[in-house]
């Protein structure tokens, strides 16, 4: 089925994907993305272990080096410096280098503590007054240990020949790749340390401070990345050589870090489409259910059906208010088209009835034999055509009149100058013997929010209506009420000294072609639609229209008519 548009309505599919729904998962799960991509990141916690690393090393190398200056110091050798060292120096006196023993070296480790871990390399002090001291650590290098605690692990290997289990972790290419994107950076920064730097700014570090040595986050031969710290081996101002302690792993934690968050994201997934879920049955679905009442409305209104809207005004909440509206708005189409409907079949029988009368003239001019019988059947066609012109121009006024309405703005009319004026004209175009028009003012201004143009079609229609009905020499009076404390309404109350109204038809005359006159009227001057036309704009100003008899006053005897009132009453604002 397409819409007017052309466009393909699938609402009513059985199988439907609501876009909808799939907002709300995609809602809520781009926030877990962004956590579980976040994950790779964690620098605060990238930073931290790092920190506790490079603590734990640092008291290590700072044992070890503490335990070699008592007693790996080799105090019998003493080779020279170099002579072409002395003299970029001005030295003229012979210097000992100063070195660590081998062998004491050695045997310090064989003793170590099994505590220790991590690897720990040993360096004797550059023997050079070059700048920087350090330029090739492997020509210093005495010892390199890899210490680790003394744990057993026993683990069951399984078969060769079997298979190996599907992994639950997410496919290894895409993890590594974001793993390289978000530590990228850090390793880069990592690689560019050397151990040669490193022993540098341990050479050159004070032996006054709290923390001694240097240390530094960088990639060692392997490729890892590991914490290190270098600490100088001094006895008194003397080095004798550097202590470099670093351990790795941290790799491997961040990683485990990362598979530690995987299980509290399912979780949050599993939420996640969970609420989206409460979210689909507590929105969607009602909202596409009034989509689909909308759609059936729309096509229950062509094939002259009416369509049920699922009432979810229960539901304190917008869901419930766009129920009520849609509700509304479809019982205000539905009242409309039964009153197009019915002002159409009211239109066809009013105009059907001067059509009869001018074709059934035209019949019998053409058989008329005098002149007068021919003058009396045009003046019937020319008061049915008369007829027929009037109802036409009332009838487009009336059809166009809910536009007008709408579309027309409010201003504040001074209702006493709006009748005033109006009672002004006829009384100025008043014919001979017609009744006489009385204006009682109000003593001060009365002014309404409404349409003047609109209002002063009311007040002439009621006018018209009065007179008509009104004998020859008789009074239509116009009288304008002022707001009081009790009654914050303006009101305007036409009287006429006509027959009166019977008392089953005062609610019908306000329908439309209600035309029902007394004996002795002149039958077809009028086309019914000027009381209904003066309720319509009334409404519209969210005021009100009646009639009722006078009765029992001095103009007749108790009880009986003695003219019609009719009473608009309008609110002050």
């Amino acid at each position: 089925m397409t819409d007017s548009g052309g466009m393909v309505r699938r609402r009513r599919a059985r199988v439907a994907i609501s876009r909808l729904t799939v907002t709300i998962v995609l809602a809520n799960l781009i926030a877990l993305v962004i956590l579980l991509v976040g994950s790779f990141g964690l620098t605060q916690y990238r930073d931290g272990l790092v920190q506790a690393k490079l603590e734990g090393v640092r008291a290590q190398a700072q044992i070890i080096a503490d335990v070699l200056a008592q007693v790996a110091i080799d105090e019998s050798s003493c080779q020279p410096v170099e002579e072409a060292d002395i003299i970029r120096q001005g030295e003229e006196t012979t210097l000992c280098s100063l070195s660590l023993s081998q062998r004491d070296v050695r045997e310090v480790f064989n003793r170590v503590w099994d505590s220790f871990e991590g690897r720990v390399r040993i360096f004797n002090a550059p023997q050079t007054f070059d700048d920087p001291p350090v330029s090739d650590a492997n020509s210093l290098l005495i010892e390199d240990v890899v210490l680790r605690e003394d744990q057993i692990i026993a683990q069951n290997l399984p078969s060769i020949e079997e298979s190996t289990a599907p992994s639950l972790l997410p496919d290894g290419d895409l993890w590594q790749i974001l793993t390289d994107i978000f530590s990228r950076e850090y390793r880069q920064a990592a690689a560019r340390r050397t151990i040669e730097s490193e022993l540098n700014a341990a050479l050159a570090s004070s032996p006054f401070a709290g923390e001694r040595g240097a240390t530094s986050v960088r990639i060692n031969e392997e490729g890892e990345l590991v914490a290190s710290v270098s600490v100088p081996i001094r006895r008194v101002q003397a080095i004798y050589g550097l202590v470099t302690a670093e351990i790795g792993g941290i790799d491997e934690l961040v990683e485990e870090a990362r598979f530690a968050i995987l299980p509290f994201f399912g979780l949050a997934v599993v939420a996640g489409i969970l609420s989206s879920l409460m979210l689909t049955t507590t929105i969607a679905q009602p909202i596409r259910q009034l989509a689909v009442s909308a759609d059936r409305v729309r096509e229950g209104i062509a094939a002259a059906g009416r369509v049920r809207i699922p009432d979810f005004t229960t539901r304190k909440d917008e869901i419930g208010e766009l129920s009520g509206s849609l509700k509304s708005m479809t019982q205000a189409i539905y009242a409309r088209i039964d009153a197009i409907e019915s002002f159409a079949a009211d239109v066809s029988h009013e105009l059907k009835n001067p059509l009869t009368s001018i074709r059934s003239a035209a019949e019998t001019l053409a058989i008329a034999k005098t002149p007068e019988q021919q003058a009396k059947l045009m003046a019937v066609i020319q008061k049915d055509v008369a007829r027929m012109d009037r109802l036409i121009t009332d009838i487009s006024n009336a059809s166009r009149l809910d536009a007008e309405l709408a579309r027309e703005s409010r201003d504040a009319v001074d209702l006493s100058k709006l009748v005033k004026d109006i009672v002004t004209m006829y009384g100025d175009h008043s014919k001979d013997g017609a009744a006489h028009i009385v204006f009682h003012q109000p003593l001060q201004e009365v002014y309404v929010l409404g349409n003047p143009s609109a209002l002063g079609q009311v007040i002439r229609n009621l006018v018209d209506n009065a007179l008509s009905f009104s004998p020859v020499g008789g009074e239509v009076v116009v009288r304008l009420d002022g707001p009081t404390p009790r009654m914050p309404i303006a009101r305007i109350v036409i009287e006429d000294d006509g027959p009166g109204i019977p008392p089953d038809n005062l609610e019908a005359v306000f329908q439309r072609f209600y035309t029902k006159r007394p004996k002795g009227s002149d039958f077809g001057n009028n086309s019914g639609l000027g009381l209904a036309i003066s309720r319509q704009i009334v409404n519209s100003h969210g005021g009100r229209i009646f009639v009722e008899n006078r009765s029992g006053d001095s103009q007749g005897a108790a009880g009986l008519p003695t003219g019609a009132r009719f009473v608009v009453e309008l609110p002050i604002d």
